[in-house]
């Protein structure tokens, strides 16, 4: 087995991001051998007919399901998120940093209470406390749970403007 088949192998059993550290610790590779498969990975899954992919997400890298496959897979992929839990995660996304008051009187006091409460218990949003009531923002796990490779909010909410339509 080659270096790039090993990494591809720790990758595809953690199913989650990993960093270069991690894979080091996990493949008994050295940081640069693990980097040039890194690299050969990402490479080559660009170049393959797949569904799947090897891209980097902030500091860590993920083999993950190509977006273009994700609706087509949706009935049998296990949900972490009801559908309304996400809509409520795009419009934090989209209008962050954004007021839970606003929220609120968007979806309802019972609905936007829940769907935060599931958001922050995913780690995937702050709710940060300020004297003008509580504020809701995107984490950097946010980027990592939806497999997006940006990590700056301003290109996140760039995203969901086009894929809104806006």
């Amino acid at each position: 087995m080659g270096d790039a088949e090993l990494v591809e192998a720790v990758l595809f059993s953690k199913g989650e991001p990993m960093r270069v550290a991690d894979i080091v610790q996990a493949s008994g590779l050295e940081e640069p051998a693990v980097r040039k498969a890194l690299r050969k990975l990402t490479r080559s899954y660009k170049t393959r007919t797949t569904a799947l992919e090897v891209v980097k997400i902030g500091s860590k890298y993920s083999m993950q399901l190509r977006s273009e496959y994700a609706e087509e897979t949706e009935p049998v992929a296990k949900k972490e998120l009801d559908h309304e839990v996400l809509k409520t995660a795009a419009l934090i996304a989209y209008y962050q940093p954004m007021r839970k008051r606003q929220l609120i009187d968007l979806l309802g006091e019972t609905k936007a209470k829940e769907h935060v409460k599931q958001l922050l218990a995913k780690k995937l949003i702050y709710e940060n406390r300020t004297n003008r009531g509580f504020i809701l923002e995107t984490t950097p796990k946010f980027f990592e749970f939806f497999g997006l490779e940006m990590t700056k909010k301003e290109e996140l909410k760039q995203m969901l403007a086009e894929k809104a339509g806006l």
